[in-house]
């Protein structure tokens, strides 16, 4: 049943005087409240010599407020049973929570006084710099994803490109000031968005997100920024370590969520990389044997988008692999069926209407509705985008979207082309 039918939730998307973006669903068979707050500022915002500030900010916010030391604070949130949790992206930063119903005032006091009086302990900004520290240094022993650090930063250049934890060398001189500074810089009702999605009380939940932030401003959003434009030429790089597995990491460009072809563009990847039934791992895993891992994904800024696609082998296989990877993505549009086609959309369907059951889910895809489009998609809207996609439409946009220029990175003993 479409969700414009009887059973529709009442949503709600309106402007607030201190200029915070609401948007909310209420959920009357829901037995739970999701929160997901979205503010501009995120790893790009980082000063060259400070890369990981954005992120470090971020792991220290729910260490402590002016009220409360870190200990108190958790238990707090423990105390009602909130859930919370924080992420730094390359354009903004997300917060999120969950309680019940009844706990709705106390969950939104403690996120106003965490916004409005975060302390950075520096004992916890000491913390937080040594845990970043042993992260970068970890990667060592988890080659994809250094691989993948590597090719994001190069084919964004290192101000968008480089890993939310930053550098060894710039994450050890970020101070307590400098959490502070980014706080107060980039958190303002202007240009944030707050979404709501459960079993909540409208009015009363309208009234605490009008005083969720201490201070009302009259300044404007922050206008939008051009991210880089994709690489120029192909760029190649290869990580020496000895070892006789190899990592391939491989990036091209996409487009946004927002752009018309999105879908054209996911029904791809789906044929490529959706599961066991997946191109890249019928022929590149099943049928040769070339490797243990294998698949392939879209990502999206708000104005620009990036696929990748990866492989995990033995170095005598590499080049072979390389070569076959790169054949399958090329192939796609010359041969794409039907039957692969409407198997990528319905694994689309199934995990969206799957998300309708779960509040935080819905809350995150408001968010990301707003972020991305302006607006609410109905679900009902969604799906009908999702089943207008033809095969036609596939062909037509990986025809004209070539791979080339492309970012390679690969890590093992020997370099490949």
């Amino acid at each position: 049943m479409p969700e414009s039918a009887v059973h529709a939730p009442a949503r709600h998307d309106v402007t607030l005087s201190n200029g915070l973006r609401f948007v909310g669903e209420n959920l009357a068979r829901s037995q739970g409240v999701a929160i997901a707050l979205r503010f501009p500022g995120g790893s790009k915002d980082d000063p060259a010599d400070k890369l990981g500030l954005a992120g470090l900010a971020t792991d220290t916010l729910f260490k402590g407020t002016k009220k409360r030391n870190a200990r108190a604070l958790s238990d707090a949130f423990d105390f009602y049973g909130i859930r919370h949790g924080a992420q730094t992206g390359i354009e903004s930063t997300a917060i999120s929570m969950r309680f019940l119903p009844e706990h709705q005032s106390k969950a939104l006091a403690l996120l106003r006084e965490i916004l409005n009086e975060p302390a950075f302990p520096e004992k916890e900004i000491a913390t937080a710099r040594i845990q970043a520290v042993q992260e970068l240094k970890h990667l060592d022993d988890e080659p994809m994803s250094k691989a993948f650090v590597n090719v994001k930063e190069l084919y964004f250049g290192m101000r968008w490109g480089h890993s939310e934890l930053g550098h060894e060398e710039t994450v050890r001189t970020i101070t307590r000031q400098d959490a502070l500074n980014f706080w107060s810089t980039h958190l303002r009702a202007p240009g944030a968005i707050i979404s709501v999605a459960g079993k909540f009380d409208s009015d009363a939940l309208l009234k605490d997100l009008e005083k969720l932030f201490a201070h009302k401003t009259k300044s404007a959003p922050p206008p939008l920024e051009e991210p880089p434009a994709p690489p120029a030429k192909n760029i190649s790089k290869h990580i020496r370590k000895d070892s006789e597995q190899t990592q391939i990491a491989f990036a091209f460009p996409g487009v946004p969520r927002s752009h018309p072809d999105y879908f054209a563009l996911q029904t791809g990847i789906g044929v490529l990389s959706g599961g066991m039934s997946g191109r890249l791992f019928t022929e590149v895993r099943e049928k040769r044997a070339l490797v243990y891992s294998v698949g392939a994904q879209a990502s999206s800024l708000r104005r620009t988008g990036i696929c990748f696609a990866y492989a995990g082998t033995t170095a005598k296989r590499a080049a072979e692999t390389l070569k076959v990877l790169r054949a399958e993505l090329k192939r796609l549009p010359t041969d794409v069926t039907e039957e692969e086609v409407e198997r990528a959309k319905i694994g689309f369907k199934s995990h969206l209407l799957m998300d309708q059951e779960s509040t935080s889910s819905r809350a995150r895809e408001l968010l990301d509705d707003i972020y991305f489009h302006d607006r609410v998609i109905p679900i009902d809207e969604l799906i009908a985008t999702i089943d207008a996609v033809k095969v036609s439409h596939v062909k037509a946009y990986w025809e004209s979207h070539p791979l080339d220029p492309h970012v390679l990175v690969t890590l093992g003993k020997v370099p490949l082309e």
